[in-house]
C-alpha cells in the first residue's frame, strides 16, 4: 500500500497538469474562434460561482474587454471577488482603462465619503493594482475630508504606503497622455 501512494499522487498531479494545459488549449480557441465573447462572458460574470470564476481566469489571462469593466468593478467591490477582479481588471491596457475608471469612480465618489471604509479600500486596491495613481490621489484627498474618521484614517495609511507615487498628482483629473506629453 505504502508503494501506491507516491505513484498515486504522481498520477493526481499528472491529472492537474493536463488539466491546465486543456483550459490553455480551449482558452485560446474561445479566443481565436468565438464572435461576441463580452455578451458570453458578461453573463457568466452575472452568473454561479463556476461561471464567474472561469470568466475572471478567462479575462485575467486571455483577454481584456473594457465593456466589462463596470461588471469587474462591482465584483472587486465584493470582497469575495475582489482577489480574482482586480487582475481582470488591471489586464485592461491602462491608456483605455484609466478613463473609464475615471468615470466610474467619479460616479461613485459621492457615496465613498458615506460609505464604510472596507468600500474605500476595495476602491484604493483597484486603483492601485490599475496603477491609476491620479485616480488614487484623488480618492486620497476626498477621504481625507470625510467626516468619517475611519476613511481618514484609512486615507493616511495610503498616502503614507503610495506617498511619491500619488503626492505629485494632486487633484488633477486623470488623462492619457497626448504628443504634446512627449519630449
Amino acid at each position: 500500500m505504502t508503494t501506491r501512494e507516491p505513484l498515486r499522487a504522481e498520477e493526481l498531479w499528472q491529472a492537474c497538469v493536463d488539466a491546465q494545459e486543456q483550459l490553455a488549449h480551449h482558452h485560446s480557441r474561445f479566443f481565436q474562434q468565438v464572435r461576441g465573447k463580452s455578451g458570453l462572458l458578461s453573463a457568466a460574470l452575472s452568473a454561479g460561482h463556476w461561471q464567474r470564476a472561469a470568466a475572471l481566469a478567462f479575462l485575467t489571462d486571455v483577454h481584456d474587454d473594457l465593456d466589462l469593466l463596470p461588471q469587474l468593478v462591482d465584483l472587486a467591490m465584493m470582497p469575495a471577488w475582489a482577489a480574482q477582479a482586480r487582475p481582470a481588471i488591471a489586464n485592461i491596457p491602462r491608456e483605455q482603462l484609466v478613463p473609464r475608471l475615471e468615470e466610474l469612480l467619479a460616479a461613485h465618489l459621492d457615496q465613498l465619503t458615506d460609505e464604510d471604509d472596507d468600500y474605500y479600500a476595495l476602491w484604493v486596491e483597484v486603483l492601485a493594482d490599475a496603477e491609476a495613481w491620479t485616480l488614487l490621489a484623488q480618492l486620497v484627498s476626498a477621504a481625507r475630508t470625510s467626516p468619517n474618521l475611519l476613511l481618514q484614517d484609512v486615507a493616511a495609511r495610503v498616502a503614507e504606503s503610495y506617498g511619491t507615487l500619488i503626492a505629485d498628482v494632486g487633484d488633477r483629473p486623470a488623462r492619457a497622455p497626448s504628443i504634446q506629453d512627449v519630449p
